[in-house]
């Protein structure tokens, strides 16, 4: 495993040698430039590397918030392999294009996060947005000086070896196998499920729109020292000092203000606990590798059905059960390997570099490329917050933990790797493969009688903050497929993240693809512990050079993507 150098890299900024300019440091001690204590710094990267104990690092001052469990990556878990035998890609570095490209992405996500989905086809700012990043990612996907650079066919709309245009259609959206087609927002946030004798309202109270926080320069400093609010609230409680943060109605997810609310409460499996639910009980068909299945094999005919293996409790149960062992892994990335800066701390190195702080404006070289602070999107930032920092959605701005990979994304890419191994995705005419159309499956809002027809919608935020909620075109519902809307739900949560401002694109995108390799794991031990021996099919997260997803099969313990045996340990299947 190898990070990108950032960590022990000493930058040299106006002839003077500096530390930590591409790492997490938050909680620590800074200076008014906003440059970490050299010390403090030190002693952080030494706990990381296990010369030292956590106990130990400084902190700010008294009542500072809380390091998030930089031990978690050390844990051993006897159900899977050991974190530390798990690596993904060096993360972009922090002079890198990519990184400046990611951070034109973020500040585009901040100045749109308002905007009612059902208004991204026709906005003129999203087109504005999709035309600068589509250029600036080209840019950063040649950029071979950085073995962090985005990769295409895993970080961008495309397949491998190319990158597709980005248009206000796929603006982001990773380029996951069906998640181009339809609205932004999966179909499986948009119903209530059944969870028992009970119904799961998947409505929220939404974040006052318009509203950002940490946009100007003392602020931004207290928060990157602290780790708090100015009402002593951490990460965990930001926003819930005064109900001013909120709108007065509920709704379903609207906007990506509203994604991004939901990704700083939920319960991290919850979205792909409410979608297992909504399979079940929409009627979607077992994979075809598990027994009791709508074409038993073998000796089991039509006698017996699965329920603590291959049934219902099973599924519910490990689509859950996978999410812890998702963060110990990523958390080794996070603190042992890469430590990587949070978008809000390179914010603060943009302002300081072309604005300059305090009253005499005293400004630092740090080498990010000039044109980062004088794109469209930085332009429209200034104007607005008369900063360069990236308007965060949270007044504790983000966690205090390394931003790659991404927990969330992690956890998203081993559940919803779980839900399309266990249901069917795709059926085989011709010897090709034809994902399965969302409408195949049913929809009931009563708990008896046989449902009726999967409806399909449209949400958005009216002018008055009440909700939207309309059924979608036929034309455009038939293009949804259950794959599609899962990898849809796994983007949604990922880039969630990124839209509330605590998130990288790499972050997100390559942990989908770290969350996959540990669901593969756990699915090859089940091939060989079950009575069963069933298989499990489905395609990558990944893209070929011909666009589609790589198919993978899990058989007898063993792992093969596109007919080859793998060791999915390497994050990259």
């Amino acid at each position: 495993m190898t990070s990108n150098g950032d960590t022990n890299r000493v930058f040299k900024v106006g002839g003077k040698p500096v530390r930590g300019l591409g790492s997490f440091h938050k909680t620590l001690k800074h200076d008014k430039f906003g440059e970490v204590d050299p010390v403090h710094f030190d002693r952080l990267v030494q706990a990381c590397e296990g010369n030292a104990v956590f106990r130990d690092v400084p902190m700010y001052k008294d009542g500072t918030a809380r390091l998030t469990n930089p031990q978690a990556g050390l844990a051993h878990d006897r159900l899977t392999r050991h974190p530390a035998t798990y690596s993904m890609p060096p993360a972009p570095a922090v002079l890198s294009t990519t990184t400046a490209a990611e951070m034109t992405e973020l500040y585009w996500m901040a100045i749109l996060r308002d905007l009612s989905f059902d208004q991204f086809g026709s906005d003129p700012t999203v087109a504005a947005a999709a035309k600068e990043i589509n250029d600036l990612f080209k840019r950063a996907c040649d950029d071979r000086s950085d073995p962090g650079h985005l990769i295409t066919g895993v970080d961008v709309p495309g397949p491998a070896g190319s990158i597709s245009k980005i248009t206000p259609q796929n603006l982001f959206r990773m380029g996951l196998a069906g998640e181009e087609y339809g609205p932004p927002l999966s179909q499986f946030f948009v119903r209530d499920p059944f969870f028992g004798t009970q119904t799961i309202s998947q409505r929220q109270l939404p974040y006052k729109s318009y509203l950002n926080f940490l946009t100007d320069f003392p602020s931004w400093l207290e928060v990157q020292n602290s780790g708090k609010d100015a009402d002593g609230q951490a990460y965990p409680q930001s926003n819930e000092h005064c109900e001013g943060n909120y709108e007065r109605k509920t709704r379903y997810i609207g906007t990506m203000r509203d994604l991004a609310r939901f990704v700083n409460k939920d319960a991290l499996h919850q979205a792909y606990f409410n979608a297992t639910l909504l399979l079940l009980s929409g009627g979607a068909k077992w994979n075809y590798g598990n027994p009791y299945g709508d074409m038993p094999r073998g000796d089991f005919g039509n006698r017996e059905a699965g329920f603590g293996t291959l049934g219902g409790p099973h599924i519910l149960a490990l689509v859950s059960e996978v999410a812890t062992r998702a963060l110990k892994i990523v958390w080794n990335q996070k603190w042992q390997v890469h430590l990587r800066l949070r978008p809000e701390a390179y914010g603060g190195l943009v302002h300081v570099q072309t604005l300059g702080v305090g009253t005499k404006k005293e400004k630092r070289p740090y080498g990010l490329p000039s044109w980062v602070s004088k794109t469209e999107a930085a332009e429209r930032i200034k104007d607005d917050c008369r900063s360069l920092l990236l308007p965060m959605a949270f007044t504790a701005g983000s966690p205090t933990h390394p931003a790659y990979g991404a927990g969330h994304a992690t956890v998203a890419g081993s559940c919803v790797t779980i839900l399309k191994a266990f249901f069917q995705t795709f059926d085989r005419m011709d010897g090709k493969v034809v994902p399965k159309a969302l409408a195949e499956l049913g929809e009931r809002s009563l708990p008896y009688g046989s449902g009726g027809e999967f409806t399909a919608y449209q949400t958005g935020k009216a002018a008055n903050e009440d909700e939207i909620r309309t059924p979608l075109p036929a034309d455009i519902a038939g293009q949804l497929t259950i794959e599609g809307e899962l990898n849809k739900l796994a983007s949604n949560v990922a880039l969630g993240r990124s839209m509330g401002g605590v998130h990288w694109r790499t972050d997100n995108t390559r942990s989908l693809v770290l969350g996959e390799a540990i669901a593969c794991h756990i699915l090859a031990d089940i091939t060989v512990d079950l009575n069963e021996k069933p298989y499990f099919e489905f395609r990558s997260f990944t893209r070929n050079a011909d666009g589609q997803p790589k198919m993978i099969k899990i058989q007898q313990g063993r792992i093969l993507v596109d007919g080859a045996i793998v060791d999915s340990s390497a994050s990259a299947l």
